[in-house]
């Protein structure tokens, strides 16, 4: 066990010397969630990088308690949970909880396992990925909703002993038809990420508890999970680059020019800039090279093909068409309207008419050029959700993990 662990840890650290330039690509533009088993994009979130087709990063979907001694035979939970009676305040006599660790948001070791194992053998690496900002909300879960989205909720004002005062206390049905307490914890403080951090990191926490679910969380300590308490999603903000894309255009000039001037004639040779695009669209719709032009896209596969991958980046092509060729068959004239009263206007008008360009039409009749755009960069998110599972002891003994349970040994790796 211990050499598996020591793979996905060296995994990681090597992704830490990329280049800073690497960072994953938004799913739209290359998704390789389907070269991984079902098991795995279960559990990750799965993106290509931008400048590397061997690098996968990672955002694990599911987290846990943080373990202590992951390299060795007995890992233990970084948790540990006491019980207190309180000397003074509102809950004086009365026993607490006080709960405290960290969870770790890398995944369960056997799923990183899963996912380093299965990156191994397409020739592949893992990394977890970088997110620009991190908004952790702590909740109740397993809630039952009704078909307007609205939990099922009674509350009652209930008098604070020693006090003038009263609190509402609710209780919310779950879906295994329980009624539980809204308030568990009296307390709840924890460390959360908040930006340019990586998505595997730990998120340390305190917690005193209220005392009538002080009995509950004893028993909770048999290995059971405790989602009707305390559960943790971190929503991770991911930066994520589009590729550059590439078509390459043959241009015929004289076939070119002879399909301008015919569109100008038809247009009394002076046609303002929504007409021009009209024309670069119409040249990409025939482009056959009757119309002077053949358009060839790159396709992932590396290839150049005349069908595009979709109707994005056609209109990519038509923008990019427009924008570089413009000037070699146009003339652009503009007049910004000064008026006989001496205020000039602010809105431009341009026109256009045919452009003599000798040399495209004499010493460069057919030429090859690639159109290159960039989309940018976009926000996705992704979430990661936090659960205290397979736990044992506590209360004056140590803290273990729940090793009679296949799934919890899975936790650890084991």
């Amino acid at each position: 066990m211990k050499t598996k662990i020591s793979l996905v840890a060296a995994a990681l650290i090597a992704a830490t010397t990329l280049p800073v330039l690497a960072a994953p690509l938004a799913q739209n533009e290359r998704d390789i969630t389907g070269l991984f088993s079902v098991d795995v994009q279960r559990k990750f979130n799965l993106f290509a990088d931008s400048d590397h087709r061997d690098l996968v990063w990672y955002v694990p979907k599911e987290g846990q308690v943080a373990i202590n001694g992951a390299t060795t035979a007995s890992p233990k939970p970084r948790f540990s949970i006491v019980s207190r009676y309180s000397t003074s305040g509102v809950f004086a006599g009365q026993e607490q909880a006080v709960l405290g660790g960290a969870f770790d948001t890398s995944g369960s070791r056997g799923d990183l396992l899963r996912l380093e194992s299965e990156a191994r053998a397409k020739g592949m690496r893992i990394s977890p990925a970088a997110a620009s900002k991190a908004t952790t909300n702590f909740m109740l879960s397993d809630i039952a909703f009704d078909s307007n989205g609205r939990a099922n909720i009674r509350c009652e004002n209930k008098p604070v002993p020693g006090t003038i005062f009263t609190v509402p206390e609710c209780l919310v049905l779950t879906d295994s038809n329980e009624w539980v307490s809204t308030t568990v914890l009296a307390s709840f403080q924890a460390q959360t990420p908040q930006g340019n951090t990586s998505v595997s990191t730990y998120i340390p926490f305190q917690a005193v508890s209220m005392p009538d679910t002080t009995s509950e969380m004893r028993q909770l300590m048999d290995g059971s999970t405790w989602d009707a308490h305390i559960q943790a999603t971190t929503t991770w903000e991911l930066t994520t680059l589009a590729r550059t894309q590439v078509a390459r255009i043959n241009i015929n000039w004289e076939r070119t020019f002879e399909q301008a001037s015919t569109f100008m004639a038809i247009h009394y040779n002076s046609c303002v800039e929504a007409e021009i695009q009209t024309f670069f669209r119409r040249l990409a719709d025939n482009a056959n090279g009757q119309s002077g032009i053949t358009i060839e896209y790159l396709h992932d596969d590396g290839t150049y093909r005349a069908t595009p991958p979709n109707q994005e980046k056609f209109e990519k092509v038509v923008q990019a068409l427009y924008e570089q060729i413009r000037s070699e068959l146009f003339v652009e004239m503009r007049d910004y309207g000064q008026s006989q009263l001496g205020r000039v206007g602010t809105e431009a008008r341009a026109t256009f008419t045919l452009r003599a360009n000798y040399e495209k039409l004499i010493f460069k009749r057919n030429e090859t050029r690639l159109l290159t755009w960039n989309p940018g960069s976009s926000i996705t998110t992704a979430k990661t959700n936090m659960t205290l599972q397979c736990l044992k002891g506590g209360f004056g003994a140590p803290v273990t993990w729940a090793m009679d349970d296949a799934a919890c040994r899975d936790i650890v790796g084991q």
